[in-house]
Parts: C-alpha cells; sequence; structure tokens
C-alpha cells in the first residue's frame, strides 16, 4: 500500500469505528469493500500496537536514562570520594613515614639507655658488694661497743657489788661475833646430849635384839602353826580346797561321798581332770567314770559321782586350761556348772555365764547326757564315745572334748579324734591338744 493514503484509510477506519463497521460496510461496499478493506484495518490493527509498544519502549528508554544519569552522578561523586581518600592516605603515609623516623630515632636512643643501664647495674652490683663489706664492718665494730657497754655496765655491777659485799662483810662480822658466842655455848650442850644419847642408843639395840629375838619366834611359831594347820586339813579333810593354803595334794570330805584326795592350788580352785602327757588311758568304761581313775599326781579323772555330790547343793564355778603342742596356751570359765546324778546320766546340767578368750566350745553339749563306749547316750546315729575314744557330754557329737585319745605331737593321726576345742583351734581337728586342765570351786558371793 502507499503510504501517501495511510491518512485517508486512518480517516476513514476512525469514521467507521463509531458506528457499527460491519453494517455499514455491508450497506455501502458490500462484500467486495470487505475483501479489500478488512486486511487494511488489521494491519492498521497491528500498527497501533506497534504505536503503543513503541511509546512504552521510549518511556522504559527514559528511565533507563535517568537510571544512568544517577549512576554516572553516583560515579562522580564516588571518584571524589576516592580522591580524597587517597589524599588522606597519602597524609597518612607521610605520618607514618615520619613516626618511623621518630621510632627509629628513639630506638637508638632506648640502645642508648640500654648501654647506660648496664653500666650503671654494673656499678650497683660493685655498690653492693662495698655496702656489704662496710655493713659487716659496722656489725663489727657494734658488737665491739656492745662488748665495752656490757664491760662498763659490768664495771660498774661489779663496784656496786663491791661496796655492799663490803658492807654485808661489816654487818656479818658483827654476827660472827655473836654467833660464835652462841655456838660455843650450844657445842657445850650438844656434848652434855650426846652423851645423854649414846646412853639411850645402848639402851635401844638392847631392846631391838629382844624384839628382833620376839620376832623371830613368833615367825617360827606360826610357820608351824600354818604347817600342822595344813597337815591337820590334809589329813582330816575338808569339805572344798582351801583358799590361801600352799599348793599341794588335800584330802576332801564331801556329803555322801568317802575321803579322796585331790589337787588344790593357792586360790582354791580343786583340779578334776588333767591331760598333760598322754600316760592315762581315758578311752574307759562308765564305772571308771563314774569313780574316777588316774594319779592325782598325774593324769587323771576325779570321777562323774563326786563332782555331781560337789555341785549339787553349792553353785560352782568351772575353769579350764588348754594348751598345744608349740606352746600356745589360753583359758574359758563358766560361772555356774552342775551335772545330773547317774540315774540322769550325769547330764551337763548347767554352765552359767562364760568368758575367756578360748571361746565357749561346751554350751553346745548343755542338756546333754555323758557317754562312753559302752554306754551310748548321745544323739549320733554312731557311738561317739568310740569314736573319740573317750567319755564326753556328747551330742551329735561335739565340738569339744577334753577326754579323748591323747596325741603328742598335736597332730591327729589315723584313727579316733583328738583332743578339742573347736572355738580355739579354729575347728581344725587335725590339732590336737596336748594340755588340759578342768577345776571347780564354790562361787563367792
Amino acid at each position: 500500500m502507499n503510504p501517501s493514503c495511510l491518512p485517508i484509510f486512518l480517516a476513514l477506519w476512525l469514521s467507521l469505528a463509531v458506528a457499527d463497521p460491519v453494517k455499514n460496510m455491508d450497506n455501502q461496499c458490500g462484500e467486495h469493500c470487505l475483501k479489500i478493506l478488512k486486511p487494511m484495518f488489521d494491519h492498521l490493527e497491528q500498527l497501533k500496537e506497534l504505536s503503543d509498544t513503541n511509546s512504552e519502549l521510549k518511556a522504559r528508554l527514559n528511565n533507563k536514562s535517568q537510571t544512568i544519569n544517577d549512576l554516572h552522578s553516583q560515579v562522580i561523586i564516588a571518584e571524589r570520594e576516592v580522591k580524597t581518600k587517597d589524599d588522606l592516605i597519602i597524609v597518612q603515609k607521610n605520618q607514618i613515614e615520619n613516626q618511623n623516623e621518630l621510632l627509629h630515632g628513639k630506638d637508638e636512643k632506648i640502645n642508648t639507655l640500654s648501654e647506660r643501664i648496664k653500666e650503671t647495674q654494673i656499678l650497683l652490683e660493685h655498690s653492693s658488694d662495698h655496702i656489704k663489706i662496710l655493713e659487716s664492718q659496722i656489725s663489727v665494730l657494734g658488737e665491739k661497743l656492745d662488748t665495752q657497754a656490757a664491760q662498763l655496765k659490768d664495771q660498774k655491777e661489779l663496784h656496786n657489788l663491791v661496796n655492799t659485799m663490803t658492807k654485808d662483810k661489816i654487818e656479818l662480822q658483827s654476827k660472827l661475833a655473836n654467833v660464835t658466842g652462841e655456838l660455843e655455848l650450844r657445842n657445850h650442850l650438844i656434848k652434855k646430849k650426846d652423851s645423854q644419847i649414846r646412853e639411850q642408843s645402848k639402851h635401844i639395840t638392847t631392846k631391838d635384839n629382844q624384839i628382833n629375838g620376839l620376832s623371830n619366834a613368833v615367825k617360827s611359831v606360826s610357820k608351824e602353826l600354818t604347817l600342822a594347820t595344813d597337815d591337820l586339813l590334809k589329813c582330816n579333810g575338808t569339805d572344798r580346797c582351801p583358799s590361801g593354803s600352799p599348793r599341794g595334794i588335800y584330802k576332801i570330805k564331801s556329803h555322801g561321798l568317802k575321803h579322796f584326795e585331790v589337787p588344790c592350788n593357792e586360790t582354791g580352785w580343786m583340779t578334776i581332770q588333767k591331760r598333760f602327757d598322754g600316760s592315762e588311758n581315758f578311752n574307759r568304761p562308765w564305772q571308771d567314770y563314774k569313780s574316777g581313775f588316774g594319779d592325782v599326781r598325774a593324769e587323771f579323772f576325779l570321777g562323774l559321782e563326786r563332782i555331781y555330790q560337789m555341785t549339787r547343793d553349792v553353785q560352782h564355778e568351772l575353769y579350764i586350761k588348754l594348751g598345744m603342742f608349740y606352746g600356745s596356751t589360753s583359758y574359758i570359765h563358766y560361772d555356774d556348772f552342775k551335772i545330773g546324778s547317774e540315774a540322769e546320766s550325769y547330764y551337763l546340767k548347767s554352765l552359767g555365764q562364760h568368758n575367756g578368750p578360748a571361746g565357749d566350745s561346751l554350751t553346745y553339749n548343755l542338756n546333754d547326757k555323758f557317754s562312753t563306749f559302752d554306754r551310748d547316750n548321745d544323739k549320733a546315729k554312731g557311738n561317739c564315745a568310740e569314736d573319740h575314744a573317750g567319755g564326753w557330754w556328747y551330742k551329735r557329737c561335739c565340738i569339744s572334748t577334753l577326754n579323748a585319745k591323747y596325741y603328742k605331737d598335736g597332730i591327729k593321726q589315723d584313727g579316733p579324734q583328738g583332743l578339742q576345742w573347736g572355738t580355739w583351734q579354729n575347728f581344725n581337728y587335725n590339732v590336737s591338744l596336748t594340755f588340759s586342765e578342768m577345776m571347780i570351786r564354790p562361787k563367792s558371793r
């Protein structure tokens, strides 16, 4: 299309836009005009859209130009600031160079001062040594002055002391004269008294000799009386071991029993059983344990009937001494020992309270009957008296028995059990005691 025709078509397009374009075209041009003009109108529509797009692009271009101008202004301002900062950097660089020069100068001064300080320190060290020497000399002089002052003080004190002693000497000489007279008089009196004392001493010596003679006679009579009393007790008998009498064999007479001999010690303890060398056989029948057996001067058992009769009506203590092969010893004490009658199989009736380092190994058999190999009263399936080769108060069987088989070396061999006190030997029944002594005495109230 020729561009010169564009205004005509634009005017026509604008006029047609007011009314119904299709209707007007139908009326004026018909279908032929519509076919010719419609492409033109479409092209005009595209041109309009391009014009709008162009206007929008121009507006955006203007905005971009304004933005570029703003950025250019900011760049100019930034360049100015950079230039200002560069100027400041140059100034600061110059200042730093000046300060470095100053520091270099100060370093030189510091080095110089350090050298001077070293020299001063050397001088101070020399001065210090010199001062120490002077102080030492001053100290020596001070000591000398103190010594001289003390000497002067001592001289003054000596002078005062001499004056005082001179005065005292005069006074003492005067007193001495008076005392000498008194001494002469007293010496005369003393000589007279000495003569009287010698006479009295002779008389006292005579009396002392008489007293010593009488004392010796009293001692002799007392000794004879004691011996006679002991002999009388030993011969005639007593119902218990006498306390305070010499250790020995005494004759005992107890209710319902014939006289019998028994060992007694100084504190009234009566020995009722003793083992120490294995010389006596303790594997005995019932009758022997009832009546007693052995030698009271060696190994023996006093007898159950005698023990029963003595403990029946009077409370007795029981004291047991124990010993091992290598020399260790111990003991246990019971304060109320009592056994039953033969009809009761001499059962262990009472023990009371106990104390002692050996520990209590007998209470286990409290209320148990006495058993021998020919009279089995224990509660075991077998015969404890046979197993231990000795009579005792057995249960199932025991943790102690002092009448069992004796092993001289203290070690159980094949065969019966040995002498036992379990709590003392840590229940090691391969160990056999080599000493035992059972003692009783009436309990003091």
